[in-house]
């Protein structure tokens, strides 16, 4: 039983998780063992150092929050239906923690079931929450840009290295040339 305080604390916590998280994703964990939602938890501790959580609490609860986070409750009420847990990314890439949620979910039958959530202040629906998941990482982003930013540099090195490269192989030939003719 959770005291008044308890309560407070609570929803203090969930309303700054919805306020200041990249990305909340609320859960259907029903049939999710004890066991696998300690691993995923562990997971999700390890990827994140922390930055990241997963926590099971009453939609009611999860209601006030996020009325006091000053969102629209009425953009939750299909996704607040039947058991709830929350996952959320305050520090990290939030598609790795989606990714991260999804491919657990692959490995234990489907579960826990994304129903939707809150990407930096936009609410997903389930659908979107697989789609999102297929995006490519801020890191793989990043490698692709540095790749793209790279290629014509490296491009015009060797346009120039051959230029000159050119240029010593006629040097030499002339001096060839003239060697044999002396």
């Amino acid at each position: 039983m959770l005291t008044k305080a308890k309560k407070v604390e609570l929803l203090d916590e969930l309303a700054v998780v919805l306020k200041e998280s990249s990305i909340v994703a609320f859960t259907d964990f029903k049939g999710v063992p004890v066991s696998d939602s300690n691993e995923m938890r562990t997971e999700i501790f390890k990827k994140f150092e922390g930055g990241a959580n997963y926590k099971v609490t009453r939609n009611s609860l999860i209601k006030t929050a996020i009325k006091k986070a000053e969102l629209n409750v009425e953009d939750f009420e299909e996704i607040l239906k039947g058991s709830t847990g929350i996952f959320y990314v305050k520090e990290g890439d939030p598609i790795e923690g989606l990714k991260l949620l999804t491919d657990f979910a692959k490995k234990h039958k489907d579960l826990p079931i994304i129903k939707g959530g809150l990407l930096e202040g936009k609410v997903f629906t389930a659908e979107e929450a697989i789609e999102l998941s297929k995006l490519p990482s801020k890191q793989e982003l990043l490698a692709t840009l540095v790749g793209s930013l790279n290629a014509p540099i490296s491009g015009i090195v060797n346009v120039l290295a051959g230029t000159v490269r050119s240029l010593v192989n006629v040097l030499s030939a002339i001096k060839d040339e003239k060697e044999k003719s002396e």
